[in-house]
């Protein structure tokens, strides 16, 4: 008897509490550090089981380079790790921010290595919550961006005067979007995004479907509960800033991309992102490419693209608009 009453009393308690408990483990997935229990369900919702082969082959790429570590503080103290591959002829500097619980030398790596054989040096960051930078929530871009304006500081300061361009997939698109509505140094010249979405809350309801199968005002009611748990552990609203808000004060030339087979990040944000966008713009669009996958399905139209874009090479210029 006494068993009973001991078991019913926990599944009371279970029940009881089985909201807040709910509530506080979709945080912790949403923009908790990355842990070793988290990752089967990271990987479950970003569909990235498994890489293609000539995605590995890029890594590999990366892995085969010799990197700099720079380590930089935040505005809020926390300690940012980055990896800097300086090109022996370089023309520009590529600063690259990897996506949601991705990494520096695996985010973007393909990409990386067309920008580097284009003559640019290229620093790839470890974003906040991630890897060996500091950090116990991910900001979605909200906080990253104060982030990448330090980057920014950092290479004006250390390194050769070269035109610095941002780059980043996914999260990291995000990132650099949100950064390109404050003001920036004159030398950077540019923004590459890639798979960037159009705001921290639209991609966390967007998980809510995903992960636990709600939609609608069931939706809302569990994000905004999520958000008020946000603004209390992590310090910012998901609400708070947004890319679409960053794009109607950007001044600088945007190259977006997207696959129209992104069934993670959906298409339409970068069609968003790229409409309200107030300085000069172009949308490359890859039919039948997922998620972060535009460049390596198709790397030299992509990249002429990129140079057509930004005139990096006069053969191009007197061709774009």
């Amino acid at each position: 008897m006494k068993e009973i009453i001991i078991l019913t009393g926990i599944i009371l308690m279970i029940f009881i509490l089985r909201k807040p408990l709910m509530l506080r483990f979709y945080l912790k997935l949403a923009i908790g550090r990355t842990t070793r229990g988290l990752r089967f369900l990271e990987q479950a919702l970003t569909g990235n089981r498994k890489r293609d082969r000539e995605a590995e082959r890029e890594i590999e790429w990366v892995h085969g380079q010799k990197f700099e570590k720079i380590e930089i503080q935040s505005q809020d103290e926390l300690e940012l790790t980055g990896y800097l591959l300086e090109h022996p002829k370089a023309e520009r500097m590529i600063l690259m921010f990897h996506g949601w619980r991705g990494r520096w030398d695996k985010d973007g790596a393909a990409l990386a290595h067309g920008l580097y054989e284009k003559n640019c040096s290229i620093l790839m960051v470890n974003q906040r919550a991630h890897g060996s930078s500091g950090g116990k929530y991910i900001g979605f871009g909200v906080l990253e961006r104060h982030d990448c304006q330090e980057w920014i500081h950092y290479l004006t300061e250390h390194t050769k005067k070269l035109p610095i361009y941002l780059a980043g997939v996914s999260m990291g698109a995000s990132t650099v979007l949100m950064a390109a509505g404050e003001e920036l140094p004159e030398r950077v010249k540019g923004v590459i995004a890639d798979c960037g979405y159009t705001s921290p809350y639209e991609m966390v309801k967007i998980f809510a479907a995903k992960f636990m199968h709600m939609e609608g005002r069931k939706a809302e009611n569990t994000v905004d509960a999520v958000n008020r748990l946000c603004k209390k552990k992590a310090g910012y609203d998901l609400r708070e800033y947004s890319t679409l808000e960053a794009m109607k004060n950007c001044k600088i030339p945007v190259f977006f991309a997207h696959g129209t087979a992104d069934h993670f990040v959906p298409y339409e944000m970068s069609v968003k992102n790229y409409e309200v966008c107030a300085g000069r713009k172009t949308l490359y669009t890859v039919q039948g490419a997922s998620h972060t996958k535009s460049y390596i399905s198709e790397p030299y139209r992509y990249m002429e693209a990129v140079m057509h874009f930004f005139q990096w090479e006069p053969r191009f210029w007197n061709h774009v608009r």
